[in-house]
């Protein structure tokens, strides 16, 4: 296949995968990139906690990295982040209402304006929210804006003005001159805050995604909420078959405000989390990840129909790097996804679905080796079109190659792999004390793959 015809969907969140963003722009001729928007952490949980809406913390961070050198001045104001000072992140932030900030200053006095307006808006979003709450006497409303990103703040802005985050997303875009063939999704288009929870094997919930994978500091096991058994009547699978759709939600009950009630779970502080490598493996390894509702039950959302149709019309879906549980998981659950992935493609070509193997395991997945990495994967997909008659669990039809680092710190188990008909390729590891793949092997070996 030709470079100029490959169309390439990435299901990946966070910040991992942006190293390799020019590396698909280089093998292909149209690349998607599909995220999450269930990360409730950092400034993205004050935004949720004040605001209400989606997580648009992974959007932001994969549009931030494919904005153009020729834009830098704009990449350094989205990508900005404000004091962990509250009283100089406020200062500041009012310099960038009143255009006052140094930031603006080497940004065109027309695309700055543009841009301003959608930061006064969600400024006054702010301020009208901060105001009903000291009517009533509670600043447990008020906005914190230490360590806030500039461009979560502005797509925020956006959506509010213009009522829809895929729109949102599409005008960061257009404004900061990113190539019209690359395009960044939001696995649902919503106006609504979607949150996970995980159901650990021995029967413990933890619900929030920052929670999950990154919690705050504050946070110890000894604040796991209560076994499934006790307070979760809506998880087990023979509960959910039996249930009705009352859980689910349309888009005409989606207004963007903070829901009356929320989760207790939900109600904590993520702004101050931790990422560091040395955090504590779970209590128990993951059992599933599922959508909850503001209330803690399980509900099962549709994805976008622009995510459907482009990992349908893909003639590659890589499942990049980065969180498997939090990251990847939460989009392949969704409705319509795993049917997706494994429609073949109409021209009569095969459809090359890769995992890019990490380079270690995180807080998710402590103890797991690279055939379950596979399994979830394929687990996932198939509880996504649960209601459709199912899956026969051939592998093949969600995962077909498995890339993996040489001197993998997880274990692979080739022979049981390809027992499955899945064929494993081996990447350079980028250095001896490196978790990093060698990234000019992995375009040489996905370019192999790809008939590229």
């Amino acid at each position: 296949m030709q470079q100029s015809q490959l169309q390439v969907a990435i299901i990946s969140g966070g910040t991992a995968t942006n190293a390799l963003v020019p590396h698909f722009r280089a093998m292909a001729s149209h690349v998607s990139y599909i995220l999450p928007i269930s990360d409730n952490g950092g400034s993205t949980s004050e935004l949720i906690r004040v605001i209400g809406g989606p997580a648009i913390g992974d959007i932001r961070s994969r549009l931030t990295r494919l904005i153009p050198e020729n834009q830098k001045a704009l990449r350094r104001l989205l990508g900005f982040r404000l004091s962990e000072d509250p009283v100089v992140a406020k200062a500041e932030w009012n310099d960038l209402v009143d255009g006052s900030h140094e930031l603006w200053r080497d940004i065109e006095p027309a695309r700055r304006e543009i841009f301003r307006a959608f930061i006064i808006h969600v400024n006054v979003e702010l301020l009208k929210r901060s105001k009903h709450q000291s009517a009533v006497k509670t600043t447990k409303k008020q906005f914190r804006y230490e360590l806030a990103s500039i461009g979560n703040l502005f797509l925020t802005g956006a959506r509010l003005f213009i009522g829809s985050l895929d729109s949102a997303v599409e005008l960061f875009s257009r404004l900061s001159g990113i190539d019209p063939d690359v395009e960044v999704l939001p696995c649902i288009n919503t106006n609504f805050s979607y949150h996970i929870s995980a159901l650990l094997q021995n029967g413990l919930i933890i619900t929030g995604q920052s929670q999950i994978s990154h919690p705050s500091e504050d946070q110890t096991p000894d604040n796991y909420p209560p076994p499934i058994t006790v307070n979760h009547s809506l998880t087990t699978g023979d509960q959910i078959e039996q249930g009705s759709d009352f859980s689910e939600i349309s888009d005409d009950e989606e207004t963007g405000s903070v829901p009356q009630y929320t989760h207790p779970e939900l109600k904590k502080s993520q702004l101050h989390f931790s990422k560091s490598d040395g955090l504590t493996p779970l209590l128990s390894p993951i059992e599933r990840i599922f959508y909850v509702s503001p209330y803690g039950e399980e509900i099962r959302p549709t994805a976008h129909h622009k995510v459907c149709t482009t990992l349908s019309n893909a003639d590659v879906v890589i499942y990049s790097i980065g969180s498997l549980m939090t990251s990847i998981v939460p989009v392949v659950v969704l409705k319509g996804v795993g049917k997706a992935i494994a429609s073949e493609l109409t021209n009569g070509g095969t459809k090359k679905r890769i995992l890019l193997l990490n380079g270690c395991s995180d807080r998710e997945t402590h103890g797991m080796e690279a055939s379950d990495y596979i399994r979830v994967i394929v687990e996932s997909a198939s509880y996504s079109f649960r209601k459709q008659g199912g899956t026969d669990g051939d592998w093949r039809r969600f995962v077909s190659y498995l890339f993996y680092m040489s001197d993998s710190k997880i274990r692979v188990d080739k022979d049981l792999i390809a027992s499955r008909g899945v064929e494993c390729v081996e990447v350079r590891r980028e250095s001896a004390d490196s978790d990093c793949f060698d990234l000019t092997d992995l375009e040489a070996k996905l370019r192999m793959v790809t008939n590229v």
